[in-house]
């Protein structure tokens, strides 16, 4: 059955099972898992899109929850519903029992998870799973459970995590096929979990297609309303304690002394989640505390006139599983200052300075040195430029879809060869 959403396109109300593969597209939905503004959010949103352009409208599906508000620009002819409970904010082994139960009933002929959080380690369907990093599972020190707080004593914080962490091993060692974006994430992947190598797929992320040099006549308009400095750097992607945020800020400071007008933009869950007490201190103690701008989770239209206004962007990760900001940050032209995480050395190439990883005080240096040299910063923004063109969702989406013929055997529905 199918009925009219608000006048739109078809929603499939009922779920037709057999002949389609369906993705995941709960990280679509506002609120689903506070995931707004990080990487799988984006990628779902990117992929559904390409993948709409390629696939045959009965052989693949998007899976969101019933009355669930859907925020990204997505195929939404191709949705189908689960159950409200099932697309609920939050995680819960309950949920996750009874969303892998479900599917298993409603008999797609595959799953394609776009996170590893959200798979069900017990589903009765075949599973393909996006792995975007192994960071909970290589260097679980890192991370505090992503509880909220007080929500539960501290011993039952670690039993929650280690049980959330096991479900999440179980769920990409039983995939059929996983997806990473890096070939650095396929050998931590390997390394971590010892999952065959034959059974991963690199398949690289790209930026937006709105994400592009080219000025737009809004983009003064969208920097003033959102306040910001006529000259700032630029962070991207939220305050996970693997982003070192505290020390990015530490860096500016450093630079601000010598450059009254510099300001820093932070956009991103910021002030939620993991690592988000830790950047507030941070940016409280900093001497230019009055120069760093919130500007939160932007849709791609905002977040381009930001991004091409910065002077640079500005990385002090210490790892990553792709380092979308560095590819976003070129399409843009913008040049990017990072530390040299095996993930964005990858991405990167030749197009972005980069300082070793164990030397995020050395971030300073290099940005003074983009600032103060406007050579350097236009070769900078030509390479990065080449490099951007390299990565595309359209190649993303057709490589997505040979690991889907690689899971049912058979060719996938597609609209041309």
């Amino acid at each position: 059955m199918s009925e009219r959403d608000e006048g739109g396109p078809a929603i499939v109300r009922e779920a037709a099972g057999g002949g389609a593969v369906w993705l995941d597209g709960r990280r679509l939905q506002r609120g689903f898992k506070r995931s707004a503004g990080l990487g799988p959010s984006t990628y779902v949103s990117a992929l559904a899109s390409a993948l709409d352009a390629e696939a045959l409208p009965d052989a693949l599906r998007v899976l969101v929850a019933r009355g669930a508000d859907v925020v990204a620009r997505a195929p939404r002819s191709r949705f189908v519903e689960a159950p409200r409970e099932l697309g609920a904010s939050g995680w819960s082994t309950a949920r996750q029992l009874a969303l892998g139960a479900w599917l298993t009933r409603q008999a797609p002929r595959a799953v394609h998870f776009v996170a590893q959080q959200d798979a069900p380690a017990l589903i009765g369907v075949p599973t393909i799973l996006t792995v975007h990093d192994v960071v909970r599972h290589r260097y679980r020190e890192w991370y505090r459970p992503d509880v909220d707080a007080g929500s539960m004593s501290a011993s039952a914080a670690r039993t929650w995590s280690r049980v959330t962490r096991a479900i999440e091993r179980h769920a990409i060692r039983r995939a059929r096929r996983i997806i990473v974006p890096s070939r650095v994430t396929a050998e931590e992947l390997v390394a971590s979990l010892a999952v065959p190598r034959a059974r991963i797929a690199v398949i690289p992320e790209a930026a937006s297609p709105r994400l592009r040099a080219e000025p737009a006549a809004s983009d003064a308009a969208v920097r003033r309303r959102l306040r910001l400095p006529d000259r700032y750097l630029l962070h991207p992607g939220g305050a996970a304690p693997r982003k070192r945020l505290p020390e990015l800020v530490r860096a500016f400071d450093e630079v601000a002394r010598d450059d009254a007008a510099l300001g820093l933009v932070l956009v991103g869950p910021v002030q939620t989640g993991e690592g988000a007490t830790e950047a507030a201190r941070a940016i409280a103690a900093a001497s230019a505390s009055d120069r760093i701008h919130l500007a939160g989770v932007l849709d791609d239209d905002d977040l381009a006139a930001v991004y091409r206004g910065a002077r640079a962007v500005v990385l002090a990760s210490r790892h990553e599983g792709f380092g979308l900001p560095v590819v976003e940050a070129f399409a843009c032209g913008v040049p990017v200052v990072a530390t040299a995480a095996p993930a964005i050395a990858e991405v990167a190439a030749d197009a972005a300075v980069l300082v070793p990883v164990d030397e995020v005080t050395a971030l300073a240096d290099a940005v003074r040195k983009v600032l103060a040299d406007p050579s350097l910063a236009e070769s900078l923004r030509a390479r990065g430029l080449v490099r951007a063109a390299q990565f595309r969702w359209a190649v993303a989406a057709v490589e997505t879809l040979s690991v889907y013929e690689e899971v049912l055997g058979e060719p996938f529905g597609v609209r041309s060869r």
